[in-house]
């Protein structure tokens, strides 16, 4: 065989490998997307559920004549309405799903009775009803089905 006709086999081989490189990353990304998603979906529930307990604590310590629900997150992490200064929450994380250290809020009068992620996205693995992540809410009294 002359050598002429050998010529770009090689470069074929290696554009060829190049291109299943390609896909095979391609696909890896998006599990990695998903992986991510489901990831933050996890965080979202726990830090919800933290919440949802400090405020059940935060009622729990309401003495007579005092307000059950807080009128901040921010009540959660020092409550000063006794003589002892407790902590109901230990640090106010910021929605993992938005990245935003901003919570919707469940009211009940003027008082803070949940929190839900303000985004509009749809989740991976949400409880029944839900359809996206803002109607995801994390009352007191209440348990959410976790993902």
């Amino acid at each position: 065989m002359s050598r002429c006709a050998q010529r770009g086999f090689t470069y074929l081989l290696l554009m060829g490998w190049v291109a299943a490189s390609g896909f095979m990353l391609m696909a890896l990304s998006q599990n990695w997307v998903l992986d991510a998603r489901r990831q933050r979906e996890a965080e979202l529930v726990f830090r919800g559920e933290q919440i949802r307990h400090a405020i059940e604590s935060y009622q729990r310590a309401t003495v007579d004549g005092q307000s059950p629900l807080p009128l901040t997150l921010a009540d959660l992490l020092e409550d000063k309405r006794g003589p002892v200064v407790r902590h109901h929450l230990r640090r106010l994380w910021p929605d993992p799903v938005t990245g935003s250290g901003v919570w919707g809020l469940v009211k009940q009068g003027n008082g803070i009775k949940g929190v839900f992620s303000q985004s509009p996205q749809a989740p991976v693995a949400p409880p029944e009803g839900v359809r996206q992540y803002a109607s995801w809410r994390f009352e007191a009294g209440t348990s959410v089905v976790t993902p």
